[in-house]
């Protein structure tokens, strides 16, 4: 009666034995494919983060400020920048408002990108991008106005001869230096020589003529702009005014702005 009693319990060791060597063979197993998956996705992280900029994004999650693929495109926005303020023109500031406007918001974007928000990776790509496309359209517009754009040369024009005159007399305006441009506007301002015994502004016109050619303007007005096409002119600007007033006023004329453009 005692050999199948130690039958029994022979068998009940060999299970216990059995179910031992199965329950330290799981969860190798378990780890080593968890091990596995982890490697994996770090590595395509760090080939999609290569992709977008991020190089070290997801290999190095604690340290923001070392995405160094983000630092080229601010660099690139902010020499773009600065180039364009440094060749700016002198003139009216609103031709060149958008153009700052841009790269204002490139290098808000840049600085966005080199402090590490985070988002989707399609989202950051584009965002770099757009800061170098914005930061390139500004430079080019900034360009666009230094060979074409207005420039103020009122300060280089010159009146011959400044005294009084009568109508049907001529002065002649200078513009030497400034920029090559197309067009030149002028506005010349009109005033009594002498307003305690004359009123003859309101009715005084004033004809323009580039060089020595034909009238280009025939009834211009004090305070109002003319623009007058140079054509081959680049250097040496003369206009010549003739006054046309009543007879016996005498006026003083005055060059009140001076504008090259085109």
């Amino acid at each position: 009666m005692t050999k199948p009693a130690e039958g029994v319990r022979e068998g009940a060791r060999e299970g216990v034995r059995e179910g031992a060597s199965e329950g330290q063979g799981g969860p190798s197993a378990r780890g080593e494919g968890t091990w596995v998956t982890a490697v994996g996705q770090v590595l395509g992280n760090f080939v999609v983060s290569l992709v977008v900029g991020d190089a070290l994004q997801s290999t190095l999650d604690g340290a923001r400020s070392w995405r160094v693929w983000n630092w080229p495109p601010f660099f690139v926005v902010l020499g773009l920048g600065g180039a364009a303020l440094l060749r700016t023109p002198e003139g009216p500031g609103d031709q060149v408002l958008w153009s700052y406007l841009m790269i204002g918001f490139a290098v808000l974007i840049a600085l966005v990108r080199v402090v590490g928000i985070r988002g989707r990776a399609g989202a950051q790509a584009l965002a770099s991008a757009l800061s170098v496309a914005l930061a390139v359209g500004g430079t080019v517009w900034v360009e666009q106005v230094r060979g074409h754009g207005e420039v103020d040369v009122a300060g280089l024009t010159t009146v011959t001869p400044s005294r009084p005159l009568r109508d049907g007399e001529t002065l002649v305006v200078g513009v030497d230096g400034g920029p090559v441009r197309t067009h030149l506007r002028l506005v010349l301002r009109v005033e009594d020589a002498d307003p305690d015994m004359q009123s003859c502004t309101p009715e005084t016109r004033l004809a323009l003529r580039l060089g020595g050619g034909p009238s280009t303007v025939d009834d211009a007005r004090s305070g109002r702009p003319v623009d007058i096409r140079l054509g081959g002119v680049r250097d040496g600007i003369r206009v010549t005014v003739t006054v046309r007033t009543d007879a016996g006023c005498r006026m003083n004329v005055f060059v009140d702005d001076a504008v090259l453009h085109g």
